[in-house]
Formats: structure tokens, sequence, C-alpha cells
């Protein structure tokens, strides 16, 4: 882009000399950029009000405001001013909310000073766009939206289905390249026996104005087969000219095969219904019945084609309809109805039963139904046991969800506790206590957060969605996330009814992820990426032979940071599986470490599929902690196992109490280590389904067997 007067541009970025870096390298790049370069939201908004700028850049993670809040903020005076956010801290969910908000453009830190060449074109770009909003308009959706920014893998392609380009999610997902794909046919990644439907399919969008969205079988460059959800565009202009066609697709696999496993869960719990010698039923709220066991269709004598879409009162003998009726109302408003009817026969005869049903929710409290159980009156003694064993699956099912659930009555602060909700708190009381001493179960800084939900709810009739903390008698501290729904009689609240979740691991897991991802991202990408700058900067300045070292050892420290990223978000899913060589690989491994004088002797020699990548990590980090810990003259064993392989030091061992601990991030006998890396090591083992243990070497030192390798 050439335009005829300078582009000023704001650069806000709390590291100061990454700052005056990026303004020196945007300069070079183009000499009509005139970069100013401030270190705080604040002192941005102070420039923009006493200057005029073309363009704003803007660091994500900032202590006073973050990259979208001073966007926010920059809106309030300039709303059509450029503004790019171009931060270390990358993720999907950044990415989303950034183009969510109304950022005009996303650019992540990267190695090297191509990311300034990229920048400055990006700068250029958008003031281009800012200038012209025509531009704006016919660009932005498809470089931006679609491509660069989205969460789903993306593909363009030609009018004759030829991939035109794709960004890294799809490269990520089908194992390719953008090199190596573009100009293949669409029939590269779709299995030969589906070909001629997706030609099918291909060719009618080329004639139609709408949108495709399927399920795939799709192949990836090491040809697994992985199952994909598509969703194709075609894109045409006021002319009905195309413009361009994608598809954005993501990997379902994980889901396909839940469902599959739901599926098989479903039937065989319909097997278990049909055992029970009681009648279980499921209708909706005007009394449809919509679910139900082999056992109705026994006592009655009518076929599941008679049964299916029954009015449930037909069922039952006349003079019964209006107290079926009552119960079904009962069983909406209160959540459960019990009550006696005689159920009629295809024959005309008459069995007295009892029917009790409760209100059937689904996993966000949204009304289904109501399922119940209908028990033979005329044998109730000796169904006695069958119905104890119904209570018990019931009860069994909330500890398997691991769900107490409570009741408040309004009108007396009496409470109700189930018995799996007792067992969570851990106490021993014989009933539950009133609502005051019920709340002092929780820590006394979050008890008025509960308190204050409960009386919202009771004062305007609404549910509520609270999470707090509590201490068991043992001393343990659980985190709760406590639910309730009010039950309303003529227009009053007249009781709370609601559930406790423990998500007590979910809070462990996202904190540690929260301080780790925010290590990595931020405090150490930032320093890394002035240290590449600086380099290149050396290289201008003169030629040494310890320069190329130094590169080197940057795209390892990146290479490491990322894949520490990657692990650090959850995502335990392992990349592209490979045959590895252990032996070779676990030489290559020693010559990437700083070893000192220490020996390697590796006997192994087994072959197996695993994620190279995390593989490649996971040695390196045993043999780093046995340098670290063994000292520089430590001989390191890597050999095979029936089950896998294992890492055996002579150093000075750790003492059994220990050996557990070691593997819990940010531990670390070592004043210069991290802490993370046998966290790692122990992520990457569950990723691949197997298991690290530690043990004491035959030579006194330590011994890390990886077990459970197929």
């Amino acid at each position: 882009m050439s335009t005829s007067t300078p582009i000023r541009v704001l650069h806000v970025d709390d590291e100061p000399e990454f700052g005056d870096m990026v303004a020196e390298f945007l300069e070079r790049e183009d000499a009509q950029l005139d970069v100013t370069s401030v270190t705080s939201a604040a002192a941005g908004i102070e420039r923009l009000d006493g200057a005029q700028f073309d363009c704003v850049v803007s660091d994500y993670d900032m202590p006073d405001q973050n990259g979208l809040q001073f966007f926010e903020s920059v809106r309030d005076s300039h709303p059509d001013l450029p503004f790019i956010l171009f931060t270390g801290k990358g993720s999907e969910d950044v990415a989303s909310d950034a183009i969510s908000a109304g950022v005009d453009d996303y650019l992540q830190k990267q190695g090297g000073t191509g990311q300034y060449t990229l920048l400055a074109h990006r700068i250029t770009n958008a003031v281009a766009q800012y200038r012209s909003k025509q531009e704006i308009e016919a660009s932005q959706e498809r470089l931006s939206l679609f491509f660069e920014q989205s969460p789903l893998g993306a593909l363009e392609w030609t009018e004759s289905f030829d991939v035109a380009r794709m960004n890294e999610k799809a490269e990520e997902i089908l194992g390719f390249t953008e090199e190596e794909l573009v100009g293949s046919s669409w029939r590269r990644l779709i299995p030969e026996s589906e070909q001629d439907g997706v030609a099918e399919l291909f060719a009618e969008m080329l004639t139609e104005s709408k949108a495709y969205d399927i399920e795939q079988e799709t192949l990836t460059s090491d040809g697994e087969r992985i199952r994909c959800e598509w969703h194709h565009r075609v894109v045409r202009d006021e002319l009905g000219d195309v413009i361009t066609i994608f598809s954005k697709f993501q990997n379902v696999s994980q889901r396909v095969k839940r469902e599959k496993e739901l599926a098989e869960e479903r039937a065989f719990t319909e097997q278990a219904l049909d055992t029970l010698e009681d009648v279980f039923y499921v209708v909706e709220t005007d009394g449809t019945l919509t679910r139900w066991n082999e056992r109705l269709g026994a006592v009655t004598g009518h076929s599941d084609v008679t049964l299916d879409g029954k009015d449930i009162r037909t069922l039952f003998a006349e003079d019964d309809h209006d107290r079926i009726s009552g119960a079904i109302e009962e069983a909406i408003e209160t959540g459960t109805a019990t009550v006696e009817a005689r159920l009629l026969t295809a024959a005309g005869e008459e069995v007295s039963y009892e029917l009790t049903g409760k209100r059937l929710t689904d996993p966000h409290g949204e009304f289904v139904g109501i399922v119940g159980i209908g028990r033979d009156l005329s044998e109730r003694k000796e169904r006695k046991a069958e119905i104890q064993f119904a209570r018990d699956l019931l009860d069994q099912t909330e500890r398997i969800a691991d769900v107490g659930g409570w009741e408040i009555e309004t009108a007396t602060d009496e409470v109700f506790w189930t018995e799996n909700l007792f067992d969570m708190l851990g106490v021993d009381y014989g009933q539950a206590p009133p609502l005051g001493e019920a709340l002092d179960v929780y820590l006394e800084e979050d008890r008025q957060r509960v308190a204050n939900a409960i009386e919202t709810a009771v004062a305007a009739a609404e549910s509520f969605d609270v999470e707090a903390r509590f201490e068991r008698h043992d001393g343990e501290l659980r985190w709760f996330r406590i639910q309730g729904k009010p039950v309303l009689q003529d227009g009053e609240v007249v009781r709370l009814r609601g559930a406790v979740q423990d998500i007590t691991d979910h809070k462990q897991r996202e904190k540690q992820l929260e301080q780790f991802a925010s290590i990595v991202s931020h405090d150490l990408r930032n320093p890394l990426n002035v240290a590449e700058g600086r380099l290149e900067l050396a290289r201008e300045e003169c030629d040494s032979e310890h320069l190329p070292s130094v590169a080197q050892a940057h795209e390892r420290m990146r290479d490491l940071i990322a894949d520490l990223l990657e692990l650090a978000r959850g995502d335990e899913r392992v990349s592209a599986m490979e045959l590895v060589d252990l032996g070779e690989l676990a030489g290559q491994c020693w010559n990437a470490v700083e070893t000192g004088d220490a020996t390697l002797v590796n006997e192994a020699e087994t072959h197996f599929h695993a994620d190279q990548s995390q593989l490649r990590q996971l040695l390196e980090n045993l043999i780093r902690n046995a340098v670290e810990h063994g000292g520089d003259d430590v001989t390191i064993t890597i050999g095979d196992q029936p089950d896998g392989f294992y890492v055996a030091d002579d150093g000075q061992g750790i003492p059994p109490e220990d050996r557990e601990q070691v593997f819990e991030p940010g531990y670390s006998t070592s004043t210069e280590g991290t802490g993370f890396g046998l966290s790692i090591i122990r992520q990457i083992t569950e990723a691949h389904g197997w298991t690290v243990s530690l043990d004491t070497s035959t030579d006194g030192g330590i011994r890390f067997d990886v077990t459970g390798v197929a």
C-alpha cells in the first residue's frame, strides 16, 4: 500500500524496551510509519487526546487495563480509529473476544523480525481501510474472521474446489502444511468410498445460494480417518458472481465416539429398566407417554405401537383420571407426587398400583418431563426388597454424579439434605440443621454470598447459581457449586430446591492453568522477543561465530514455550502419532541437552507409536532433571522394559516420602528449576494413556518407569 501522508502509529506495551524495538523495526520496514511508544493504557489515552494518530497498536496483557479494555476506552472517544491487538498472549479465546469486541486486527507476537514486516503490513492495511470503508467491507471478513482469527480449521477453495489456502488450525487438524495442500483437489481429503456424495454436494454449491453443514469422514496427512463437522459457504456479490468459496471445520471424532458410548450406555440403561419388575414410565406435562419399560406392556397387554404417544390417564379406570391429572400437576409444581390408581389391562382387568413420579430436568435445569415408577400394590410385601433396590439405585446415581440435593422451607427455614450431601460435607448430623446453621458450613468470607443468593431467590422468585468454599472437619478445603430454584404456590415462593456439586478439582486446574499460562505467555515471550530482536540487530553490526548458536537456542526456547502452553491449556490430546525409534530419539535428546561430563548408557531398542514432539520433551526433561540433581558426572541409562521404557541414574536419589510430590506443578529442590518439568512429564504420559512412576535405581539413584506403552 502507498499513502501520500505519513502514518502516525501509537504503540502501547508495558515493556519499554520491546516498545522501542517495535518502533525501530516498523520505521525501518516502512518510511511512512512514524511510531510513538507508551507503556500503559492510561498514557495511551492521554496521547490520543493530545495528538492525531492514524492507528493504535496495543499489547493485550497489561497491568492497568488489558488490550480489550483499552480498546473500549479508545472507541469511546475515537470510534473509527484502527486498533490492532499485537500480543504475546495467544489463544482462540483472546482472538474470538477481540473480533467480537470489534478490534480491527489481531496479531500474535512471534519469533524473528518477520513479525514486524507483517505488523507493518497490517498497520498500512488498517489505515487504508480506515480511509476507505469499501475496502474494509470487502476484505476484513474474508481475511481476518474466517481464516487468521478462526477458532476452527478453515480452507479456501478455487471454483474447481482445489485448495487455495488454509489456516493454522486446519494444518493442526489435518496434519498437512499449507505448502503441501495448496493446489490439491478436495479428493485428497475425502476417502474414495465417499467421494461421489461430496462431488454432488460441491456441484450443488455452485448453483445454490445456501450454506451446507455436514459431518464427513476426512483423511489426515498420515491416512488416518477422522470425523469432521464441515460448514461450507459460497460468497457471492450482488450480481451473483462467486467471490470466494470457503469451508470451516472441526474434528468431532471424540464427540462421535462419546455419542456412541452414550448410545451404548442408553441401551444398557434401557435393558436394565426392562429387567425391573416395576413399571417405569416418562410422561410429558400433558400426560403423553414418551418412554416406558417392557413391564408396562406386559402388565397392560398393550403393544409398544399402542402405547406410543398414549395419554397415560387412559390406562387407568375412568374414576381415577382426575387423581392422575392432579398428581401430574403436583409433580410439576413441587417436584414429586405419589398416587394410587387402578391400572386397566387390555382384557378389562383392574390392577391396583402406586405411582411415584418426579420432575425430570436436563443438565441446565430445564423441565423435560416426569419420570416415575409404578408398583403393584397386590404384591407390596413381596416387592419390598425390589423397591428398596430401586431407591438405592437412585441414591447411587446421585453418588456417581457426585451431586448432593437440598431443600429449604421458606416459612420455617427448615432444611433438608440428601444423604450424599451429608457425605460430601463430611458431617455427622442426625438431620440437616436450620438455615442459619446450615450456612455456617461455608467459609465466613463466602457465607454471605450464598445467603444473599437465597434471599434474592425468595424475594424475586429467581433461580441462582453461586460458588463457595467449605472446610471439612478433617481440614480439607473444597469448592462447591450451589444451584437453587424456587417452588411457587399461588405466586409465592414456598420452598427452594437445588443441588450442590463439588468443583474443587476444576478450580485447582483452573488456577494452575491461569498461573502457568501467564508465566509462559507473558513473562517469557516478551523477553524472548526482545532477545531475538537484539540478536538481529547484533547481526547487522558484527559477524560472530556464536550468533548462530544463540539463534538456535532462541528457536528451541520458543518451541518449548509453545509445547508448555499447549500442555498447560489442558489439551490432553496428542497430535500426530508416528512410529518412534526410542534409541535413536534418546540419542538426539542427549545431544540437545547441556549434559556437562555426564555419561549416557543408551540400551533402548524398542519401537512404538507416540507423539514424537511430546516424547522428545519427556526424554529431555528426564535427562535434564538427572543432570541437575545428580551432578555433571552422573551416568544416565535409558532402556526397554516389557510394556514401556525407563530412565535411570546413579545420582543421590529421592526419599520415598517425597516421590509423589515431585510430580506436583512448581515443586523443585533446585533453586534454578521452574518446578514444572516432572509435572509436564506426567501430563505427557497421561495424554498418551501411559503411566509414569518413580523408584530407586540399581545404583541408588532415581529410576523413572513409563509403562502401559502399546
